[in-house]
């Protein structure tokens, strides 16, 4: 359950994320990047727990017993609630993983930003004192 269930909800979340935040990127250039970064990992979330709510669900009922096997799990919620049954409890979901998604994806694209910068400095640092190595030994 746990497999069928949260890899493909990775994939789709973290998948769209970056999909989402290049596109806004390009779309909102005079939108500060944590805010883009902010919004794609709200829409990432929405897009993975499309897939990822119906699969709780079905392991929930399972795990409860309210259910014996899988197949009969599934056709009890379709016969019972249709699509909706599957999604039993999707905006609580999103309301308990969203603040986390934001402050997760914000936090590593403004720590990895930073990075990116101190390295591009360190390499240019090196870079001028490699020169300056060079013309003084040229002398």
């Amino acid at each position: 359950g746990s497999l069928v269930g949260q890899v493909p909800y990775g994939v789709l979340t973290f998948g769209s994320y970056e999909i989402y935040k290049e596109a806004l990127l390009k779309r909102l250039p005079n939108v500060k990047p944590a805010f883009v970064y902010a919004l794609s990992a709200i829409l990432g979330d929405i897009t993975g727990s499309g897939w990822l709510c119906p699969s709780e669900v079905l392991k929930q009922k399972l795990q409860a017993g309210m259910y014996s096997n899988t197949g009969e799990a599934l056709r009890g919620i379709w016969s019972k609630g249709g699509i909706g049954g599957f999604y039993e409890g999707y905006f609580g979901g999103l309301a308990r993983d969203i603040p986390f998604r934001v402050a997760q994806l914000t936090s590593y694209e403004v720590t990895k930003n930073f990075y990116l910068r101190m390295k591009a400095r360190k390499m240019k640092a090196n870079a001028f004192n490699s020169e300056e190595r060079d013309a003084i030994s040229a002398e």
